[in-house]
């Protein structure tokens, strides 16, 4: 199954959607954390602001480069997999360093 070429004229469109893509998808990963870290409510909300802003620049990108059939599921699927992973990536983050001692001052902060 054959793509359809970008447009030379969409082709800026294409290019800033997927760095939007990159973009709003850290984003959402950040506040995500943060707001675990802080748990402050307001910083979920802007986690699901970026990740709403990361399904419309997938969208974007997914018609200005004309996907069907497999690559319009592999986006979708791409979507679906940014939705869960802050989460997964954050449980294995406590997971791995629920069982470091905790450090005194007086190592002075050295990790040996």
């Amino acid at each position: 199954m054959l793509v359809e070429p970008v447009a030379l004229s969409d082709f800026f469109l294409s290019f800033f959607s997927a760095a939007m893509i990159i973009l709003s998808a850290a984003l959402y990963a950040a506040l995500y954390a943060w707001a675990k870290i802080k748990t402050r409510p307001r910083f979920y909300w802007g986690a699901w602001l970026a990740y709403a802003a990361l399904l419309v620049c997938i969208g974007i990108f997914s018609t200005v480069n004309h996907f069907t059939g497999y690559w319009l599921w592999l986006s979708l699927s791409l979507a679906v997999g940014y939705a869960f992973m802050p989460r997964f990536i954050w449980r294995l983050c406590v997971a791995t360093h629920a069982e470091e001692p905790e450090h005194s001052h007086q190592s002075g902060g050295r990790h040996d």
